[in-house]
C-alpha cells in the first residue's frame, strides 16, 4: 500500500510529467508553423509592376511567387542545424515525462488500477516519439542530412536524379521540409495523448 507522502507524490509527478511533455509539444509546435515557415518564405515582392510581357511574379498562381528566397543546400544546411538543437533538447523532455509518469504510476494507490493504466499509458505515449523519429521518420530525416552534408561539400543538394517515384528522394528540398514538418507535428501529438492521460488520471 502506497504511504502518505507517496500519494502526495505521485500527482506531483504526474504534473511535472504532464509539464515536460508540454515543453516538448510547444517546442515541435513552434518548429513546424513557425520555424519552418519562416525558412521556406519566398523573396519580398517589388513594388513595381512587371514590365512588358514579363510574368507577373506577385500573382498567386506564379511558381516563383512560392519558391523559397534560399537555395535548396543552404534550406537543407538550415534545418540540419535546427535538427541538432531540437535532438538534443527533445529527448530529454521526452525521458523526463516519462520517467514522471512512471513514478505516478507507482505511487497511486494499489486499488487506482484505471488510473495507473492512465499514468503507464502516458509513459509509453511519451518515448513513443523513439520508434516513431527513427522508424517513420528515418528515411525523410537520411535525405534532409544527405542534402545538407552534400551542402557542406558545396554541392547544389536536391531531389536525387533518377530516384524512384514515390520516394522522399525525388521531392525537391521545400517540400521534403514541408513533409517533415507533418510528420514533426504527429510525433508531438504522441506527447498529447500522454497529456491527456495524465490529465484523467489525475483527475481521478
Amino acid at each position: 500500500m502506497a504511504s502518505q507522502s507517496s500519494i502526495v507524490s505521485g500527482p506531483l509527478a504526474g504534473t511535472l510529467g504532464i509539464g515536460f511533455s508540454a515543453i516538448f509539444v510547444g517546442a515541435n509546435l513552434a518548429i513546424t508553423y513557425m520555424t519552418i515557415p519562416v525558412l521556406l518564405l519566398p523573396s519580398p515582392s517589388s513594388p513595381l509592376p512587371p514590365r512588358g510581357n514579363a510574368p507577373n511574379e506577385d500573382s498567386p498562381t506564379s511558381t516563383s511567387s512560392r519558391k523559397p528566397a534560399s537555395q535548396p543546400s543552404h534550406l537543407a544546411h538550415q534545418w540540419a542545424a535546427l535538427y541538432s538543437l531540437g535532438s538534443k533538447g527533445g529527448p530529454v523532455a521526452a525521458i523526463l515525462s516519462s520517467a514522471c509518469y512512471i513514478y505516478a504510476a507507482r505511487n497511486t494507490l494499489s486499488t487506482a488500477s484505471f488510473q495507473k493504466r492512465l499514468f503507464y499509458t502516458a509513459a509509453v505515449l511519451a518515448v513513443a516519439i523513439v520508434p516513431f523519429t527513427f522508424g517513420i521518420m528515418k528515411r525523410t530525416n537520411d535525405e534532409l542530412h544527405r542534402r545538407a552534408h552534400e551542402a557542406t561539400q558545396g554541392e547544389k543538394a536536391d531531389a536525387k536524379v533518377g530516384a524512384k517515384h514515390g520516394t522522399v528522394e525525388i521531392y525537391p528540398t521545400p517540400e521534403l521540409m514541408r513533409w517533415w514538418a507533418i510528420l514533426n507535428v504527429l510525433r508531438a501529438s504522441l506527447h498529447v495523448g500522454a497529456i491527456g492521460c495524465a490529465i484523467r488520471a489525475l483527475e481521478l
